[in-house]
């Protein structure tokens, strides 16, 4: 069998338009703010996270680089294969991993996640961000550029380490929860640019934002452009909060019409959200995808339909690089 090629990534790519090296510095900082986290005198990895079931140092297992077992590598591997073939289950794949370390000792844990994060800084300070940076690759969300999915590991980051407050550690940078922040605003315009909407799209905070737009008129090949918003209002469809707070509504680990009700969050021309509902449709690795839709669809309000499509593209997110 004849190997597929490479393939390269529409010319508009989101984030993987940027220089690797200026992508690179911000990306190897979030993981230094995330292990800052982790090591923290405060923190202690033995007790429960907030995820159910899972101490902080089993919630943390997945994230590091194990025998046989590298994220970067895996996506090179991917890109050099022309990015196709069907995706692998993020959920067995790290149920195996906690099930094989579960016992080993939090050092060893940690020791690992450094070694991802020295792996994530040799692809950048290497040729392979340049020679593979805008080569496809495969994710559980459809063929991505392969900086978009080193990228995209920072809301994992910024996530988890909102997950180890209850182990006692500190709140995460502005900067590592900014990064989560653009890897969410990132994939999220990859999606609506393949499934060819016509949309921009801003997530503000107090300190600044991120926003994507999609559709014919910025590439007609499914691309996407992602791109920095100043702190203050801003025009157009869009969501405004602490960082915080919006990447624990596309996580799912707070509701988001409690957040909009709280007032914590603030939507702009909620009804133009309704837009993405496609993007939940049989969207590979997000299981319930569909119904997900359905329920978009069928909506009794659209408040309903907002959490339906953030939390479903959170939920992908969560998975997609695994």
């Amino acid at each position: 069998m004849v190997a597929t090629p490479a393939r390269p990534a529409p010319d508009r790519c989101g984030l993987s338009e940027l220089d690797p090296v200026e992508l690179g510095t911000a990306v190897v900082r979030a993981w230094d703010d995330f292990l800052d986290v982790v090591r923290a005198g405060s923190t202690d990895l033995s007790r429960p996270s907030r995820v159910t079931g899972l101490s902080g140092k089993e919630l943390l297992i997945h994230l590091g680089n194990w025998p046989g077992s590298c994220v970067v590598d895996a996506v090179i591997e991917s890109a050099r294969s022309g990015g196709e073939g069907p995706p692998t289950s993020p959920e067995e794949g790290n149920d195996q991993l906690v099930a094989a370390h579960r016992g080993d000792s939090e050092q060893a844990v940690i020791e690992a996640l450094v070694a991802a994060r020295d792996r994530v800084e040799a692809f950048f300070g290497g040729p392979e961000a340049t020679t593979w940076g805008r080569t496809l690759a495969r994710s559980t969300v459809g063929p991505l550029p392969v900086l978009s999915l080193v990228h995209a590991g920072t809301f994992e980051l910024a996530v988890h380490a909102l997950d180890l407050a209850p182990c006692g550690a500190p709140a995460p940078s502005d900067h590592l929860l900014d990064r989560g922040l653009a890897a969410l605003i990132d994939i999220t315009g990859h999606l609506a640019g393949r499934a060819g909407i016509d949309i921009a799209l801003s997530a503000s905070t107090p300190s600044g934002g991120w926003a994507f737009a999609s559709g014919l008129d910025v590439d007609p090949h499914g691309g996407w452009t992602t791109s920095p918003v100043p702190p203050g209002p801003y025009d157009g469809v869009g969501v405004s909060g602490p960082a915080a707070d919006l990447l624990d509504a596309a996580a799912g680990r707070h509701p988001l019409p409690t957040l909009l009700m709280s007032r914590r969050l603030h939507v702009q021309q909620l009804q133009q959200w309704l837009r993405l509902a496609p993007l939940l449709d049989d969207l590979p690795g997000l299981p319930g995808g569909s119904a997900l839709s359905s329920a978009v669809s069928g909506l009794s309000g659209v408040v309903g339909g907002l959490s339906g499509v953030a939390g479903g593209v959170g939920r992908a997110l969560s998975r997609f690089r695994r």
